[in-house]
């Protein structure tokens, strides 16, 4: 039986409450980041609403990457923010928020909020490499998209939890993704729930498109996008998505690999020469994260 949009509706409606909310740290920051001219003043007072994002803050600054050897440690918001730069607080503030929501889901044994959190965090980390890579003025934006690009497997964790670990383990047998999974069964399509829950929270349309569609290559089928800029941002998420799944970076609940979409490589003007240099870039990109993955990790 084929899934209606009332049934993904009906799902929204009943993980009211229990679905943690998006937090108004991130609903704000989110906001600033889509402004170009944000300044790390305008950050700073989103910050003071939230202790745990300045501590973490404080954990980064606080490594031999910045502080440097012998140096004091810094314990003051101003000169950390500073030392770390506006896109570096950006980004600890936004993921100290989203790993709020991963951790706030319980998980199947074999996968868990923080492998996929990683793997999350590892898509934006690329989508806003590659949005540079490609001189595109949309690195922060790309990086908010990839971080949430999976928020509807937490919907579907939280409203049907042994539905969803049948559905992972029939991936695994069959050598699907989750995707495949999803539309060979006609069972909820974690992109279409994500883009249902990303609406329900009210973030930018475009963090919503990307949810929504991130899987969806053809761009006449993603039906409700008309914006040029909406979807190369939704063919940057997919490819780095990909990517990461390839490098094995986090866990997204299988371990599918596919290779790089020749049809968003031409869209995004691509070439295999550009593929080799910039995974030889990201690969450097992602060793660099991993240390400020554990810090961030740690309780």
């Amino acid at each position: 039986m084929k899934v209606s949009t009332e049934d993904y509706e009906s799902i929204v409606n009943s993980l009211k409450g229990q679905l943690p909310s998006l937090p108004l740290v991130m609903d704000e920051l989110m906001t600033i980041i889509a402004d170009p001219n944000a300044a790390l003043y305008a950050i700073k007072d989103i910050i003071k609403l939230d202790p745990s994002i300045f501590s973490q803050i404080l954990k980064v600054v606080n490594t031999v990457q910045y502080r440097g050897d012998g140096e004091p440690r810094i314990s003051n918001l101003n000169e950390a923010m500073q030392r770390l730069g506006l896109e570096k607080v950006k980004r600890i503030a936004l993921n100290t928020s989203v790993l709020t929501l991963f951790k706030g889901i319980t998980f199947p044994s074999k996968f868990s909020p923080e492998s996929l959190w990683i793997h999350s965090v590892g898509v934006a980390v690329t989508s806003a490499s590659l949005s540079e890579f490609l001189n595109l003025p949309i690195s922060d934006q790309a990086y908010s998209c990839g971080l949430i690009h999976d928020i509807g497997k937490l919907a579907k964790l939280k409203f049907d939890q042994q539905n969803f670990c049948i559905e992972l383990n029939k991936s695994e047998e069959s050598g699907w993704n989750n995707h495949q999974t999803e539309v060979r069964q006609n069972s909820i399509r974690h992109d279409l729930l994500g883009g249902k829950i990303a609406k329900e929270w009210g973030v930018a349309p475009i963090i919503e498109a990307v949810s929504k569609w991130h899987h969806e290559e053809d761009r006449s089928k993603r039906l409700d996008v008309e914006d040029s800029d909406t979807h190369r941002m939704i063919d940057i998420v997919q490819f780095s998505n990909e990517m990461i799944k390839d490098i094995e970076f986090g866990y997204s609940g299988h371990g599918i690999k596919k290779a790089p979409s020749n049809r968003i490589m031409r869209r995004l003007k691509i070439s295999d020469d550009g593929l080799d240099e910039f995974e030889n870039k990201i690969a450097q990109e992602l060793v660099r994260e991993k240390e400020h993955i554990s810090l961030l990790s740690r309780k």
